[in-house]
């Protein structure tokens, strides 16, 4: 029986979630429509007991109001079920997002509609990233291992697509329609789960709708989870944050993991694209000495001939075994929207990844990742293995021979170690 249901606003965030399930000892899958699991034997919402979770990943992260407002409306439907009261929009550890790009209270509003949901919990951080909620306040580690107010962190404060300029998690979603959004500080998560479950009822009873809770430690997320669970039991609840939200959920499944799966990639050559602007991106790149490099400009990509001419030259490479890793030229001076560059950059990524019999595919880039994986023609992703803090490895399924069971990484551009390309592609290859 399903006890959990999500929905993804990138890819690289539902991969977290996903192996954060899996981590728990459930068994999850994360599909890339929502009509795919009702045509499985997995099918969740018929009583099926052979998945725990599953979800769906959709780029809505970049997508704007109207567009994801389309986008989430028959998704969330196909999700709703009368055997699951759990239902999570899983959105950026750092709640990156713009009243006219990745509106999350808009996209969450109709989910929750969808899923008869009142009621909406907000797990405002994710310590295991380095993500802090207090007092309603968002804080993000950074490289250099310092953390920073949202609105002064050295990359997010300067997204180029949503910058977070607001680090007041309130202010922050009431610009996006949210104008009432409570508040349920640490002094109260630390009185424990029955005072935290009597005040979350009384909300809901006065007619609160959405709610924002601190999250500075671990031990917050259990007694969140713990309250949720409680309110669960009774009415549908529509949980909003990152993978966090999975780990306040099912921490009584820790017992069932098992033993951990060994790190490996398939026969055959890696193949990297590193469409992320992000400082940590760039040193992972420029760390890598284990690739063929081929540093290309945003232009060249939308340009037909030259787009061709690339994508031959990285075909011929990977065929003849090399691994290879390209990366978008921080050229600041095109006029190409970011919508458009991930999408000439997701097609560039599966011409390649079909033409050739890869041994891993790692995609860096949150939109370039969300729409790659769409154009790859792939039906879903199961966990593989831990790899990186936000990073795991995942396997693709596909009814194509040469991308079944494609181990694959997909990562946004403030996760990593900065030697992640190269621990790649030092990975041993599995046996046959």
């Amino acid at each position: 029986m399903t006890r959990f249901v999500f929905c993804a606003d990138d890819f690289t965030g539902a991969s977290d979630t996903l192996a954060t399930l899996a981590r728990s000892g459930l068994s999850a899958r994360l599909y890339l429509s929502a009509a795919a699991p009702s045509n499985t034997d997995n099918d969740p919402g018929h009583g099926s007991k052979r998945l725990d979770a599953f979800g769906v990943a959709t780029s809505l992260r970049a997508v704007g109001v109207e567009d994801g407002v389309a986008t989430i409306t028959p998704i969330a439907k196909q999700l709703a079920s009368p055997a699951c009261n759990l239902y999570h929009f899983k959105v950026c550890s750092t709640f990156d997002s713009a009243p006219d790009t990745g509106n999350i209270a808009a996209v969450a509003d109709r989910y929750a509609d969808a899923v008869g949901a009142k009621w909406k919990a907000i797990i405002g951080g994710q310590p295991s990233l380095k993500r802090f909620c207090l007092l309603g306040n968002l804080f993000a580690g950074a490289s250099d291992g310092r953390i920073h107010r949202i609105d002064r962190h050295p990359v997010m404060a300067q997204h180029p697509v949503t910058p977070m300029d607001e680090a007041d998690l309130r202010c922050h979603l009431s610009k996006q329609g949210w104008a009432h959004v409570g508040s349920i500080d640490f002094t109260m998560i630390r009185k424990g789960r029955s005072a935290l479950s009597a005040e979350i009822k009384h909300r809901i009873a006065a007619g609160e709708t959405e709610t924002l809770f601190d999250v500075t430690e671990e031990t917050d997320l259990l007694t969140i989870g713990e309250a949720i669970q409680d309110i669960a039991r009774d009415m549908p609840v529509l949980c909003v944050g990152a993978s966090s939200v999975a780990q306040a959920l099912f921490p009584s499944y820790a017992h069932r993991t098992p033993s951990a799966p060994e790190a490996h990639r398939r026969p055959g050559p890696v193949f990297a694209f590193a469409g992320s602007r992000s400082p940590l991106t760039a040193e992972q790149v420029a760390q890598a000495k284990s690739y063929v490099k081929h540093s290309i400009r945003p232009s060249d990509l939308l340009n037909t001939a030259t787009s061709q001419h690339l994508i031959d030259d990285c075909v011929a490479a990977l065929k003849s075994g090399k691994n290879l890793l390209v990366s978008l030229s921080d050229d600041r001076d095109h006029d190409i929207a970011s919508h458009d560059l991930a999408r000439a950059s997701a097609t560039f990524i599966s011409t390649i990844s079909n033409a050739v019999a890869l041994g891993f595919l790692l995609i860096a880039g949150g939109d370039t990742s969300s729409m790659a994986v769409q154009k790859l023609g792939i039906d879903s992703l199961s966990f593989a293995a831990d790899f990186d803090a936000g990073a795991p490895i995942i396997c693709a399924h596909s009814a194509n021979r040469e991308l079944d069971q494609l181990p694959m990484l997909l990562k946004g551009g403030q996760m990593g170690k900065p030697t992640l390309f190269d621990n790649i592609a030092a990975l041993p290859v599995a046996k046959p």
